[in-house]
């Protein structure tokens, strides 16, 4: 006589969801990758934000995409995928929640560096008013927002990858094609003397702050483009990275693509109307 063992997973219920949000949250601000970033950012903040106007605005506006942003993005692919890795999938797959509501919590659980980045930035601004250190202008709200908002795209990108590319190295592989993309970015039409080219803004790893002669420290102006919108494009990106985690689990296909392509419309949008 044979037996048949069949596991019915519930309905989600916010209760339970949030739960799990916060034990993942939890894992994720603790891994070692994420304390690494925090540490190499404020590192980098220490070295050069007080040297002179320009690196005191560069500094609160752009090392949190490269310093934090590429050691979370691991963090989060690694915890996303340490069932897997464990060899655990299968004794999880008992459980009354299913690995769809588990990779939700894990989208859930990527705002905890999101909010710790805000943090972080708000504690900066602090301190810049409490030593009075010169900046040829403070930043707006959305040049502030453009690190804490990379945090989040790299951990919801983490999470996708995990889930849809389970495979080893592809996490790497993936870093250095968005590496290759924002240096070619970058430098793409840029003229003599230019730091970066018209398309700049279509990067993540984005220097609003003109450089000047060396060595690089009194004001020098701002590259053109609309920084505004460049937070916007940013939100696009993390809305369809976390978009495309979920796909790879929901039921609910038709109600993520939808949202997958609304994504695509504010970054294409968003892409075009923040370029000079």
């Amino acid at each position: 006589m044979t037996g048949v063992a069949r596991v019915v997973h519930g309905e989600p219920r916010s209760d339970v969801l949030a739960a799990m949000a916060i034990n993942e949250m939890w894992r994720l601000l603790r891994h070692p990758l994420h304390l690494l970033g925090a540490a190499l950012w404020s590192l980098a903040i220490a070295k050069n934000a007080w040297d002179g106007p320009r690196p005191a605005f560069s500094d609160l506006t752009e090392p949190m995409t490269m310093f934090w942003g590429v050691p979370v993005f691991f963090a989060a692919n690694l915890v996303a995928s340490a069932a897997r890795r464990a060899g655990a999938e299968e004794m999880l797959g008992v459980l009354p929640r299913g690995r769809a509501e588990r990779t939700g919590a894990l989208c859930l659980a990527a705002f905890g560096p999101f909010l710790v980045g805000v943090g972080a930035q708000a504690l900066l601004s602090f301190l810049y008013v409490a030593t009075e250190n010169q900046l040829e202008r403070f930043p707006t709200v959305a040049e502030l927002a453009c690190g804490p908002l990379n945090l989040l795209g790299a951990c919801l990108l983490g999470i996708a990858m995990a889930r849809w590319t389970p495979w080893p190295g592809a996490p790497v592989l993936a870093m250095v094609v968005l590496v290759s993309f924002n240096l070619i970015v970058n430098t793409t039409g840029a003229g003599y003397g230019d730091g970066v080219g018209p398309f700049y803004l279509l990067g993540f790893y984005a220097d609003f702050a003109v450089w000047g002669p060396a060595p690089s420290l009194a004001a020098a102006g701002f590259n053109p483009g609309s920084t505004g919108w460049h937070a916007v494009y940013l939100f696009g990106l993390c809305l369809g990275a976390g978009a495309l985690a979920i796909l790879a689990d929901s039921s609910r296909r038709l109600l993520w693509s939808a949202v997958g392509v609304v994504s695509v419309l504010v970054v294409v949008l968003a892409g075009i109307w923040q370029l000079p």
